[in-house]
């Protein structure tokens, strides 16, 4: 569950990997040294601002938003790039290790898409959002 790359983060700090991450917002306290997945984290109790959060529509698809609308357009210029992350990953994974931190930028630059996706609204009071909807390579 320790990702153990000091290279991609702080030197002096060990971080968890994304899945025990995710975890922690959900049980609301932080992994720290001596913790497995059994025992769950035990470390300081995560503060999370749950105003903060942007109100996304649930499970948006492509196709809930009519052809050339900016949402649509934002979601389809996500999903390729998304696309392109898991294929350089796979690169990484099978052969080409020195593609990793491409593959790290390229998740900076998803966060950035995602981020332009949760500004826009919706209707109903919701934002839009990514829809990790996969797009063939000869369509990218």
């Amino acid at each position: 569950m320790w990702d153990g790359d000091h290279q991609l983060t702080h030197p002096d700090r060990d971080e968890v990997g994304h899945y025990y991450r995710f975890l922690e917002l959900k049980l609301g306290r932080r992994y720290q040294r001596g913790d497995t997945p059994i025992s769950g984290p035990t470390g300081e109790t995560v503060q999370f601002d749950w105003d903060g959060v942007a109100p996304m529509q649930r499970n948006p698809r492509i196709t809930d938003n009519p052809t050339g609308s900016d949402i649509r357009a934002a979601q389809e210029q996500f999903n390729r790039a998304y696309c392109d992350l898991l294929g350089g990953l796979e690169m990484v994974f099978n052969g080409e290790p020195s593609l990793l931190r491409d593959a790290v930028s390229a998740m900076y630059g998803l966060k950035k898409q995602a981020q332009v996706l949760l500004r826009m609204p919706a209707g109903g009071g919701r934002t839009a959002g990514p829809t990790f909807e996969y797009v063939a390579l000869a369509q990218r």
